[in-house]
Order: C-alpha cells, then structure tokens, then sequence
C-alpha cells in the first residue's frame, strides 16, 4: 500500500517540477553559463570570455541608469501597495455589503492585463486630451504633465503599477486579518483603545509575517518590471529587463544580456534576504 501511495506521490509531483525544471531551472543554468561568453544568439559557435561581460557592466552608463530607475520604481511601488494596501485593508476588513462591494471594485485592477492597464492609462495622462487633465481643466485647475521629465515619469508608472497590484495585497491583509482572534479586539476596547489604536498597535504587530511576504514580493515585482514601462513610456525611461531584452533582441548581444540578467537575479536575493534580516523579529502570539 504504501509503495502505491508513493508511485501515486511521484505521479503527481513529477509534471510541476518538469514544468518547473524546464522553464526555470534549465534556463537559468543556461543563463549563467551564456553570461561569460559572447554568444550573440545565433552562431553555434561559443566563445568563453570570462568576467567580461560583468566588467562591462559594472562601466556601462546606461545599464547603471536602468538600474537606478529600476531600483527607484522598486522602492516607490513596494512602499505604495504595502501602505496603501494595508490601510485599505483595515477600512475593509469589516462586515457588510457596501465594503464587500469595495474589496471587490479594489481588486478590479489586478485581473487586467498589464498591457491593458498601460494603454488605458496612457490615454488617461496625455498632456493634451487625457481625461484628468480635462477633469482639472473643468474644475479650473492647471493640467499636468506627466511626460515633462523622467522623475515625473518615474512617478507616474510607478503609481499605475501600484494601483494595478492594490487589490491583490489589500486581498492578502485582509485575509490574515480575520485570522487575528476577535477577542483581543473586545479587550482592547473594554481598556478604551481606539479603533485607530488598536490598527496601528496590535493589528498591524500582528500581520507581520504577511508584511515581510508582501514586502518581498513587491519588491521582487518591482526589480522586474517590463510592461507597465514599455507600454506607457517606450524610449523615455528604461528598466534593467527592458534594457537586457533590448541588447539581446536588437543587437544580438545575447552573452552580455544574460549577464545582465543575473546581476539582477543576485540583486533580487540580496535585496530578499536583507529584507527578510531586519524584518524577521520575534513574532506576536495569540
């Protein structure tokens, strides 16, 4: 019986981890190994350079400034679906029909495509006939452009891709909020806390564990950003993806981009464990 149930076990296993070694695993070995040579994509032939390509890296000017756009979308969309998504949260986070109405207008965002979201809000931003401005100029305020330089374009695909994952980390807190007994609550209030007390002193302590996941996630979503900025602000801004994918496909640099590649996959791990350092303190029991 039990050899059965284990034949059963590797049944079910074996298609996600070939899915698995296939997609991600297999590719990424071939990464790391394409990234120390000038393999351009197309010649079989291989030619091992070494730590070229991350020299050249670590000099090249526009990789350093993709880098930093990519880090400064990272930090402002990371802060922005955990402030906000757990602020909203807490408003929803309680019985009725017109708030579950709310938790399900919020979570509208996250089942549009990316690109969709991207074009959407393009037409919304243009200086000259988007629909804010034409909303500011009718309550005579003076209209905005958020075209005018890169940090205002920095900002702006920033807040698009964090109202576009809101829904899915407001979703996130709230379900680990109810896990949280309603009995502290009821003591907290009988003490004469305030609702605002009890948010900010015991509720969020208390969502740690959720906070540290969603703070990982977000920023791992950040560092890889792609659509949102290719879609809304082609040319303007450039992200290390959308930089890596660029000189593979439009200049055959395919050893150099797969360098790149992998300082952003070492970037991403030090940036997680860093974060899951300072963050993983004793947590609260209940």
């Amino acid at each position: 019986m039990n050899k059965k149930s284990n034949w059963y076990d590797i049944a079910f296993v074996t298609p996600g981890l070939l899915v698995y070694m296939i997609f991600l695993v297999i590719p990424l070995l071939l990464s790391f190994y394409y990234s120390f040579t000038n393999w351009n994509g197309l010649s079989p032939h291989v030619k091992i350079t070494g730590v070229k390509n991350y020299i050249l890296i670590s000099k090249d000017p526009m990789f350093l400034d993709s880098l930093w756009v990519t880090l400064k979308i990272t930090v402002i969309t990371a802060l922005g679906v955990n402030t906000v998504g757990l602020l909203t949260a807490g408003v929803l986070n309680k019985p009725g029909g017109v708030l579950k109405m709310g938790r399900t207008i919020v979570f509208i965002p996250a089942i549009l495509s990316a690109v969709v979201a991207s074009f959407i809000w393009s037409y919304m931003t243009q200086t000259n006939g988007g629909i804010i401005n034409i909303i500011l100029k009718i309550i005579h305020l003076p209209s905005i452009d958020f075209y005018q330089s890169k940090e205002s374009m920095v900002f702006m695909v920033s807040g698009v891709i964090s109202w576009a994952a809101l829904g899915f980390y407001t979703t996130i807190y709230i379900a680990n909020m109810k896990t949280i007994p309603l009995d502290i609550y009821e003591a907290a209030e009988i003490d004469g806390a305030s609702p605002l007390r009890q948010f900010f002193s015991m509720t969020i302590p208390m969502l740690r564990p959720a906070i540290i996941i969603n703070s990982i996630t977000a920023i791992i979503w950040g560092l890889k950003q792609y659509d949102f900025v290719k879609v809304m602000i082609p040319g303007y801004i450039q992200t290390v993806t959308i930089y890596a994918i660029e000189r593979a496909f439009e200049y055959n640099m395919f050893g150099y981009s797969s360098a790149v590649i992998i300082v952003l996959l070492i970037l991403t791990l030090l940036i997680s464990l860093f974060q899951m350092k300072i963050m993983n303190r004793k947590e609260i029991s209940y």
